[in-house]
């Protein structure tokens, strides 16, 4: 299945990454948005990466996005080149990383912004549930403004085989939840995996047991919780201060 990305935050990062079966297209003719410099920048880069051009009718990107700035990426495998397979990461993890493990987040925007944060504090790995959890979408992208594309993404059936081969390479996995040992007060290891849950329902109960500790957040306003967004890049900022080698 063909995806698109339509943003110039994500067209760019992309771009940059270099992914496999990817193709720019720009709209051109009757109805053509007009080309200002950020399009510019972005038809030298493709240029730059050798990445092919095609001119096609602003119709056609109208309904891939219509809000589109009249360029878009087309790629027929997403993030192929730096997709990587849970396989491959337990076959020759770092001696030093953290993984975040997203139970079932459903939400873009959140997705996004996780992906964001990660690839700001440097993460080696994020692991989703291939069903019941927010794709790849472009929608997710646009949040991550443009980091998707520098983000490792391992799409696996069972989260809680995830976690058990995580512990057995290594890992300490913390769940993220209230009622849990204050997250600045342990010292995390080389080896770090960070569980956050869904939206509405958190982490799963077999997660949270399978987790080697349950971390918290310290709160003191009024509100029962933080965003999962904002909980992530928390707990990957934590991990950063503490390895910041």
């Amino acid at each position: 299945m063909v995806d698109y990305i339509s943003s110039f935050h994500g067209i760019l990062e992309t771009l940059k990454a270099k992914p496999s079966q990817v193709k720019l297209l720009i709209a051109t003719g009757s109805g053509a948005r007009r080309q200002g410099p950020r399009v510019r920048d972005i038809l030298e880069l493709a240029k730059k990466q050798g990445i092919a051009v095609e001119q096609v009718d602003q119709a056609l990107l109208d309904r891939i996005d219509p809000e589109n700035k009249g360029v878009a990426l087309s790629m027929l495998a997403r993030d192929a080149e730096k997709a990587l397979s849970f396989e491959d990461f337990l076959d020759n993890p770092p001696e030093k990383a953290f993984v975040l493990i997203l139970d079932h987040i459903e939400d873009p925007q959140n997705f996004g912004a996780i992906l964001r944060s990660a690839d700001a504090f440097g993460a080696s790995l994020v692991v989703v549930p291939s069903r019941r959890a927010s794709p790849l979408s472009d929608a997710a992208e646009r949040s991550s403004a443009g980091a998707s594309a520098w983000v490792p993404v391992a799409f696996v059936q069972n989260l809680a085989d995830a976690v058990k081969r995580l512990q057995a390479k290594g890992f300490w996995v913390y769940a993220a939840d209230m009622g849990g040992a204050p997250l600045g007060g342990i010292d995390l290891p080389d080896k770090t995996c960070f569980i956050l849950g869904n939206e509405g329902e958190g982490i799963s109960r077999l997660l949270s047991e399978k987790a080697d500790a349950i971390v918290s957040i310290p709160m003191q306003g009024h509100v029962e919780s933080l965003n999962v967004s904002v909980a992530a890049a928390l707990c990957m900022y934590e991990y950063r201060r503490a390895h910041n080698d």
